[in-house]
Parts: C-alpha cells; sequence; structure tokens
C-alpha cells in the first residue's frame, strides 16, 4: 500500500498533487481516534486479515470511506471521551456500545466480536472456594469473589468498559480490592503484574492473556456466571447530522465486509472452531437479517 502510493507520487507531476490536496480540502474532514498504544501504531499498514481483528477491520473502513479527509490524531483512552463529546466529527473503533456513551455518541452495527472477559488467576497453591461456583463451574457473581477474599486484589484496564453486564458487577466492588492501570501498555502491565504476584486476579478479554510456555500451566481462567457470550466492538462517532453520516457509511460497508471471506479469517485466528461455531449459531440468533461470517466465500 505504502510502495504504491510513493510510486504514484513519483509518476504524477506536482500540478497533480495540488490537485489532491484541493481534493481533499474539499471533503469534510473527520477526527479518527486511536489510542496511542503500540498495537495502533502502523494501523494504516494492516492490511491482512491474519492480524489484529478489530486492526485489520479498521483499516478497511478508514481505506473505504474516501469521501471524508480523514485525520488519524492519537490520544489517550481518558481523552477519547472528551473529544467525542466537544466535537462534532470524531469518531473511534473498538468500542463497547453502553447507555452511558449512548447518550452523546453514535454507534456502529458491530465492528468485531471477541470472547468475553474472563477472571484470571496465577501460581496458586490453593483452589477458590466451592461456594463461589454454581453447578456449571462459573463464578456465581464477580464481587462475591472479593467479600470472601477480602485480602484480595483484582487488576483492571483504566478508562475502559467491560459491557454493561460486568460494568456493574464491578461497581460492586470495593474500590480498595480494585487496582486500575492506566497508559498505553496497560494491558501487557497487568498481565507482568499477575504472573509476579503484585495482584492476584485480572479480568481481561482471552485475546489480551498470552502466556508463554512455562507460564502456560499455572494460569487459570474462569467464566463470570451470565455474562454475554462476547464482547462486540463498534464504530463510535459524534452524536451530530454529521456522525449520523458516517455511521450510515461505515454500517454501508460493513455490511459488505460481513459476507466476505477474510471477515471469517480475522476472527477465526483467535476463536476455536467449536467457538466459531457457537458465533455462527449466536449471530443467526440476534442478527438474523445479516450474514456476518461467511467461511464458505
Amino acid at each position: 500500500m505504502i510502495s504504491s502510493f510513493i510510486t504514484l507520487v513519483l509518476l504524477f507531476s506536482a500540478p497533480a498533487q495540488s490537485d489532491h490536496i484541493n481534493d481533499q480540502a474539499h471533503k469534510q474532514k473527520i477526527i479518527w481516534l486511536v489510542e496511542d498504544k503500540l498495537e495502533n501504531r502502523d494501523l494504516l499498514a494492516k492490511t491482512s486479515a491474519d492480524t489484529s481483528t478489530a486492526s485489520y477491520i479498521e483499516n478497511v473502513i478508514i481505506q473505504r470511506l474516501s469521501q471524508y479527509n480523514i485525520k488519524i490524531e492519537r490520544v489517550t483512552a481518558s481523552r477519547m471521551n472528551r473529544v467525542l463529546q466537544t466535537n462534532e466529527n470524531a469518531c473511534v473503533a473498538n468500542r463497547a456500545s453502553t447507555p452511558e456513551r449512548r447518550e452523546y455518541s453514535l454507534f456502529s452495527d458491530p465492528q468485531s466480536f471477541y470472547l468475553t472477559h474472563k477472571l484470571y488467576r496465577f501460581n496458586q497453591a490453593s483452589a477458590l472456594p466451592k461456594q463461589l461456583f454454581n453447578a456449571e463451574g462459573e463464578i456465581k457473581d464477580l464481587a462475591s469473589v472479593f467479600k470472601l477474599l477480602p485480602e484480595k486484589t483484582l487488576g483492571l484496564a483504566q478508562d475502559v468498559s467491560f459491557g454493561v453486564f460486568l460494568d456493574k458487577q464491578i461497581q460492586k466492588i470495593k474500590a480498595e480490592n480494585i487496582y486500575y492501570r492506566g497508559g498505553n501498555k496497560r494491558v501487557v502491565a497487568l498481565s507482568s503484574m499477575l504472573y509476579k504476584s503484585r495482584v492476584d486476579f485480572v479480568l481481561a478479554l482471552p485475546v489480551d492473556i498470552t502466556p508463554n510456555e512455562a507460564q502456560k500451566p499455572l494460569i487459570e481462567q474462569y467464566t463470570i456466571a451470565g455474562a454475554p457470550p462476547y464482547l462486540i466492538a463498534h464504530f463510535n462517532c459524534s452524536k451530530t447530522s454529521l456522525g449520523q453520516r458516517v455511521i450510515d457509511d461505515i454500517n454501508q460497508i460493513l455490511t459488505e465486509i460481513y459476507q466476505t471471506k477474510d471477515y471469517y479469517r480475522a476472527h477465526k485466528k483467535w476463536f476455536s472452531a467449536k467457538q466459531l461455531d457457537d458465533l455462527q449459531i449466536f449471530l443467526a440468533k440476534h442478527f438474523s437479517e445479516q450474514r456476518y461470517i461467511n467461511p464458505t466465500k
């Protein structure tokens, strides 16, 4: 992609470049917010479905929204909310749709799907108390873990939503039982803290927990009873007429992307065969009007 662009620049004369600049100037500007973290540094180079699911789909959307003059702006996660509330032309990808966010911004159809957050524990000498679990082996309630084990600490990424269900459960946990980690490497830092026993638990997406071979046998993963099976990521824009127009254009592109093999491949890297089958059933039940993942095309 980059090499092709350089070739075109060399082939065309200065007036052609000027025409391109003038063309961009006449397009409506969109501030495209990208969290300033390592995996986003080369966002527009992620043109393969074998890379990060969300980053690949975000790249495709940006490239297809050629009717706008998109300017990428790197910001912290906490600043994203403020920019969406104070600018009429801001958008961001990979966001959970929550009631609070819907008060001041607009959401697209699903961008991508993640297996929902799990509770992780590492290298513990004793098992968790049996009364924490239901008959299916799931944690009955996240807050109950820290009521029964009040000396334990839960590590959480700061300035993110874990989805409506888990956000409500987190609110029931005492502040002294939670350690919030901010910064552009917060997920990696939390994993490191878990492995070094600096926190007792971490609530994270399975895609974000990547233990090495020595760590794998020592890590425990627990499902929270009642939690939705997936965290659904969306594109999120300012709650304005321009924002609505961008969301409508994004939804039109997504409708086409859903039916491609690459959309399936982008999820396949992170889902087992059974999990992909379960996702197909989930999509058929909740989004029956559209065919989101079709591996045969």
